[in-house]
Parts: structure tokens; sequence; C-alpha cells
């Protein structure tokens, strides 16, 4: 008995982290539909992006975003897929499911 109320204890605990995560990916994925929409980036996420990452941006809205990835350090990933036109990757740091910072960094293909 006392290891189903331990286990149960244990379950209920993680469901908010599970939750905090869940709504961090959902922050995520609302900022890539902004960038892909042409939204005003520094009005709807103030302080979070700078001018030179803003314009970075905006020339990926036409790419694909792929790999969303939440990496150990708690921040998330995404790379911009541009086809022939290469890629950018992205980094996403929340903070209260509210984004924070974002940067962007230059990603490399890989021969198949």
């Amino acid at each position: 008995m006392k290891i189903v109320t331990l286990m149960t204890a244990m379950m209920l605990a993680s469901i908010p982290a599970e939750a905090a995560a869940a709504s961090d990916k959902h922050a995520v994925r609302l900022f890539i539909k902004a960038v892909k929409q042409g939204q005003d980036l520094n009005a709807d996420f103030p302080g979070a992006i700078s001018p030179s990452e803003i314009a970075s941006l905006r020339r990926v809205a036409e790419c694909n975003a792929l790999n969303l990835m939440k990496q150990e350090g708690g921040y998330f990933t995404v790379v911009w897929d541009c086809g022939s036109k290469g890629g950018l990757g992205m980094q996403v740091i929340l903070e209260d499911s509210r984004i924070t910072n974002v940067s962007t960094f230059e990603v490399e293909r890989r021969p198949n």
C-alpha cells in the first residue's frame, strides 16, 4: 500500500513539470507562427530579440521550421530550413513560459 501511495505522489508531483514543458513548447510554436506570419516581433516579444536577430528571422519567414527540441539547459532550439539557400538555427530561452531571449546561429548542411 505504501508503494502505491508513493508512486501516486510521485506521478502527481511530475504533472506540473510536464505541464510547464508543454506550455513552453507551445510558446515556442506560437513564436514560430509569429515569425512565419511576419508579425511585429519587437512589439510582441519586447526586449527578447535584438534588431539584428529580427532581421535574420524576417529572412527565414518563408522557410520550414524543423527539429523543435528542448535542450538539457532548458532552452529550445529550432532549425529553419531554407532549402538551397541554407538554414539558420534559433535558440529560444523561456522563463515562466514567457520568451525572454531569442538568438540565431549559422547551421552547416552535412552531405548525405
